[in-house]
């Protein structure tokens, strides 16, 4: 006995065969208008490659994320920030408003200002959320002399959408293996796309830099002071005619000396990461896929059509036979 009824389920669909002829186009029309509406986009990216990844060399002992090689008696703690907390660092709300705060101008020269200026003023959204945002009575500002300052701390009305759109529009992807960081930005424009995916980069180096500067700083301070005190020991040693104590302490000294001289010629020269691929305006238009998402769309619903119009003859697969 067949579990289900062939003939009776292509008879079903022969049955329906009208409203499928109307409805398959008429869902493909439809998602494709709907998609046609929402605004394009550019992507521009930019790869990263950390120290921590290249500073792999059994030849060099002291690297910029070893500090086990200071014998200073502190606790475990790196230099730099890991190449996996970078995305932490840039979706943090002080980061982002540094971002927003970014200079740009549109490829068209049509609107000049900073980011936050632009995604309130020139930020396009589909007639779907337009129609929402008119429903909820939001305001559009056509201008950034209204718009309210922003506050890290405490940000409200366009500073808090303003953070959100941009943090949905930057991302940070790090290669567990290779330690490889790629910086993206969506934008609706291509120029500030590219203006804005330099200016993440940007800021990422300088945050990273200052946070690797001052626990250098606070190190090499650490190390004047031993060295100082092993001097002091080393010269009480000596009074005390203790021969072993006295060269031990002498080694110490010139080995916190050599280490104070390696620390502060890294602080000079403190490259934590380095470009691999430059940013570049995009030329073309990274999305939406217009076509793709019309067909998959109404692929699936037809599918679920079809479901429903067998569900008789589908129900027997699940059902007890008698």
């Amino acid at each position: 006995m067949q579990l289900f009824d062939r003939a009776a389920m292509r008879a079903r669909i022969k049955a329906k065969r009208v409203f499928l002829y109307w409805f398959i186009p008429l869902v493909f029309v439809c998602t494709l208008v709907m998609t046609y509406n929402a605004p394009t986009y550019y992507v521009c990216s930019t790869s990263l490659s950390t120290e921590e990844m290249r500073a792999t060399d059994i030849n060099r002992p002291f690297t910029l994320n070893r500090p086990e090689n200071y014998d200073l008696g502190l606790a475990p703690s790196t230099y730099s920030i890991a190449a996996e907390d970078y995305n932490e660092v840039i979706k943090s709300t002080a980061f982002i408003c540094r971002v927003l705060a970014t200079h740009i101008t549109t490829a068209d020269k049509s609107f000049e200002g900073t980011y936050y200026e632009y995604l309130m003023t020139q930020h396009h959204y589909s007639w779907l959320t337009t129609c929402k945002h008119k429903l909820l009575g939001k305001k559009r500002y056509n201008s950034g002399e209204d718009l309210p300052a922003l506050d890290p701390f405490y940000p409200r009305g366009a500073a808090a959408e303003a953070i959100g759109l941009a943090r949905s529009n930057i991302s940070c992807k790090t290669n567990n293996r290779t330690k490889l960081v790629t910086l993206s930005v969506n934008a609706q424009d291509p120029l500030v796309a590219a203006m804005v995916t330099q200016a993440t980069s940007d800021a990422l180096y300088e945050f990273t830099t200052n946070n690797f500067l001052d626990k250098s700083r606070l190190m090499y301070k650490q190390l004047l002071d031993q060295i100082a005190l092993t001097h002091t020991r080393y010269d009480q040693a000596v009074r005390d005619g203790d021969a072993t104590r006295a060269a031990m302490l002498r080694d110490a000294g010139y080995s916190f000396e050599r280490q104070a001289i390696i620390l502060e010629a890294q602080m000079q020269n403190h490259k934590l990461f380095t470009t691999l691929n430059n940013v570049s305006v995009p030329m073309g238009k990274a999305g939406p896929k217009h076509l793709s998402t019309a067909i998959a769309v109404t692929v699936i619903l037809s599918l679920l059509v079809l479901l429903y119009i067998c569900r008789r003859e589908l129900l027997q697969l699940v059902l007890p036979q008698e």
